[in-house]
């Protein structure tokens, strides 16, 4: 790929950054002019667990996300068009970089998170996060289009979702075709630049109330925090305009809450069932609809998971840069 702009590959590493569903990260971009197009990469996505790509959309929302601060901290305003081909599912957005502004502190706090957000699958501290933090954390989330429903140790609801969590876990386990699938992307071989590596997927909790995500290749065990914030992302649709707002929204939080030093995992399978999904809908009483299911806590800091060194490319054009176009 020959880009003449450095800003530009710059700012697709930083968006690559951005998490997603066991790691696959299922995008690929191209930049023709001065405009970045995103596209969801079909031969990542995880048919079985994912066959509407949901979560891959939401995965593309949060790269979308991070391509949107790293462009700021290079003093560039990307104008995003989100789905912008009713004919063409895959495309995601468009983005238009324009000379902008020298960024403002809070956004090159955003854009350094970045560098060190990661997931975290180890223990928490056993105390739930402090009302500022969460209220920052929420509003993140709330500017994006999106909310962020909060679940504390005192909520009377928790039990039922961890306990929809526990379910949706024990029917994944007895699916072959889902265990082949978590399989794949997960105790991944070292040099793999994608999935989870084995030493990152974290123990297996010994207390059935552990409010994390149980992998067949987690080796070992250990207590879990019981005290924990878990929070639920919604949106008012749940169509895929929604996801990609989930997946923006999502990484703003996260960002946000990196600024605080506060880590997060995610239980995902008790949305990936139809059955769970609604369940756990009518235990909140939620008007919106669950994108995500997290856990908010203080850890060590994380080893980050592996990244492609650039995401996939489509045909690209050279980058032309603002300077050397001709003036009217």
């Amino acid at each position: 790929m020959d880009i003449v702009d450095a800003r530009v590959e710059r700012i697709l590493n930083a968006a690559g950054d951005a998490p997603s569903v066991l790691n696959t990260q299922p995008w690929r971009v191209a930049t023709s002019d001065r405009t970045v197009t995103l596209r969801a990469d079909p031969s990542r996505q995880l048919r079985h667990s994912d066959p509407h790509g949901r979560e891959m959309l939401i995965s593309c929302g949060a790269f979308l996300f991070n391509a949107r601060v790293a462009a700021r901290r290079e003093s560039l305003n990307a104008v995003v068009t989100v789905l912008p081909d009713p004919e063409d599912d895959l495309l995601v957005a468009q983005i238009a970089l324009e000379p902008g502004d020298d960024p403002g502190d809070d956004e090159l706090e955003l854009s350094v998170a970045i560098e060190h957000r990661t997931t975290s699958r180890v223990p928490f501290e056993d105390r739930p996060l402090p009302a500022d933090v969460l209220v920052a954390i929420q509003r993140a989330a709330y500017a994006e289009g999106a909310s962020m429903r909060t679940i504390q140790p005192s909520d009377p609801s928790r039990p039922e979702v961890l306990a929809l969590v526990r379910r949706a876990e024990a029917v994944a386990a007895e699916d072959m075709a889902a265990r082949d699938e978590e399989t794949a992307w997960t105790a991944t071989w070292p040099g793999r630049d994608d999935g989870i590596p084995e030493h990152l997927l974290g123990r297996a909790p010994t207390n059935p109330d552990a409010p994390v995500r149980r992998f067949n290749a987690s080796r070992g065990r250990e207590p879990f925090e019981r005290h924990s914030t878990l929070a639920v992302l919604t949106t008012p649709g749940d169509s895929p305009r929604d996801w990609v707002a989930a997946g923006q929204a999502l990484e703003h939080a996260l960002l946000v809450a990196t600024t605080h030093f506060v880590h997060a995992s995610f239980a995902t399978t008790v949305l990936e069932n139809p059955t769970t999904r609604h369940d756990l809908r009518q235990a909140l009483s939620l008007h919106a609809y669950p994108q995500m299911l997290m856990r908010l806590g203080t850890s060590p800091q994380a080893e980050r998971t592996p990244r492609r060194t650039r995401p996939r490319h489509d045909a690209v054009r050279p980058w032309t840069p603002w300077r050397s176009r001709p003036t009217a």
